[in-house]
């Protein structure tokens, strides 16, 4: 009597007539996910750092205003890994109104990001002097959330932008 008892086979299920197929995706998986090597954060860093600087001086171009950045920092993750964040903030013109103002800096932003390869991940949303959303883009991943304040006395946008806890390579 054998002391270990034989494992259950596991069966996969295949199209017909692919199991050549369906093997051979089962043994290179793990060998392709080992050799795959994904961004570090100079790169993501970068990406944040020049996609931010073309949404708030396409959209200072377009909306008046100076862009000045608030934060701009790394901050470290655990396993040797840190994030890259940056805020950044672009005063939107006084005595338009509120309402136009903020569906204008909309607009103008969802086209700009748009045009960088980011998808919309949190939708418009907010009263008409007031609109959140946040925007995506893939490789390297970089996130922008976008707050447009468009009353008070200093209607602005805020652009708070971040990687995800990467290798640092710097």
């Amino acid at each position: 009597m054998p002391l270990v008892s034989p494992s259950p086979i596991v069966r996969f299920p295949t199209p017909p007539g692919k199991p050549a197929l369906a093997l051979a995706a089962v043994l290179l998986a793990p060998t392709a996910a080992g050799c795959a090597r994904g961004p570090a954060l100079s790169e993501a860093a970068d990406r944040l750092r020049t996609d931010a600087g073309v949404v708030l001086n396409g959209s200072a171009r377009q909306l008046g205003g100076r862009p000045r950045t608030l934060a701009d920092r790394t901050d470290p993750c655990a396993d040797g890994r840190a994030r890259r964040t940056l805020r950044a903030e672009l005063p939107l013109q006084p005595g338009v109104s509120p309402a136009a103002s903020v569906d204008r800096a909309t607009a103008l932003t969802l086209d700009l990001v748009g045009e960088r390869g980011y998808r919309l991940t949190a939708p418009p949303r907010g009263r008409k002097r007031n609109r959140t959303f946040t925007v995506t883009r893939e490789v390297p991943e970089v996130t922008f959330t976008v707050r447009l304040r468009g009353g008070g006395r200093t209607p602005a946008m805020t652009l708070d932008g971040r990687t995800p806890c990467l290798p640092d390579d710097g």
